[in-house]
């Protein structure tokens, strides 16, 4: 742009240094440990789409990179965050009241990190950092059953080392707003709520063996799809592809 020229309010200038940035942040969140998990944990068993769980459970090459990463990014952040005062807390108080990121076993080969425990009340606690409105709608209707199922098998993992489990909790965090708009869910502890999402892990694996979706990838389209929103973020959505390990999604 010339000097003493200006460009249109529709078309701004853009830096450089603001596509290098993006490349930065872009390749670190892509590689980092959460990104590249391998072993299925307790947030994902209870995904509600019967085919993206067939997927994750056979380790299909993935073809969607899952579009903007700022908010997982963030969301990654504040769990940093709230980690680091919650031990400070326990310093604080001269004991061991919260148990951070809390390595728990659910059951061989399914394991996973619990964000917190809280020993005093004997709660576990999922930490979530929403949008504006998923905020409304879980303030409305309560957590999807994946985030229910996640917080039971949390619970589950907790009761497995010995620890009293009396409570779930989901500590929904807006992602934009002030922290009076902290939204805490709960409910009692029940373990036949993670049994019932583990059976579920169960079947869909068997059912994806014995289609022998391996060796004949187009027979995952037996397996139903889940209209969502969520499908355009999910590591096979392809649109316009139903060709095995990749799903045209069924967005409402």
């Amino acid at each position: 742009m010339k000097l003493g020229t200006f460009a249109p309010p529709d078309s701004p200038v853009v830096d450089p240094l603001a596509d290098t940035l993006r490349h930065v942040i872009t390749t670190a969140a892509h590689t980092a440990p959460r990104s590249l998990q391998v072993a299925l944990g307790p947030s994902e068993i209870g995904e509600p789409c019967a085919r993206r769980l067939a997927y994750r459970l056979m380790d299909e090459r993935r073809v969607n990179g899952g579009g903007d990463p700022w908010a997982s990014i963030v969301g990654t952040a504040v769990h940093a965050w709230l980690a680091e005062a919650c031990r400070a807390e326990n310093d604080r108080l001269g004991r061991i009241r919260y148990l951070v990121e809390q390595r728990v076993e659910i059951r061989p080969g399914v394991a996973g990190s619990c964000d917190l425990y809280d020993a005093d009340e004997a709660t576990v606690i999922d930490h979530k950092v929403l949008g504006e409105t998923t905020m409304r709608l879980y303030k409305r209707g309560g957590p999807p059953d994946q985030y229910r199922a996640q917080a039971h098998l949390y619970g589950l993992g907790l009761a497995r080392l010995g620890l009293p489990v009396r409570r779930v909790a989901l500590a929904m965090y807006p992602r934009a707003g002030l922290l009076s708009g902290l939204h805490l869910w709960s409910e009692p502890y029940d373990p036949a709520v993670a049994d019932a999402a583990i059976a579920r892990h169960d079947q869909i694996l068997e059912a994806a063996c014995a289609l022998d979706v391996t060796d004949h990838p187009e027979r995952y389209q037996h397996i139903p799809r889940t209209a969502s929103r969520r499908c355009r973020y999910c590591p096979w959505y392809r649109p316009g592809a139903d060709t095995g390990a990749t799903c045209p999604g069924d967005t409402p």
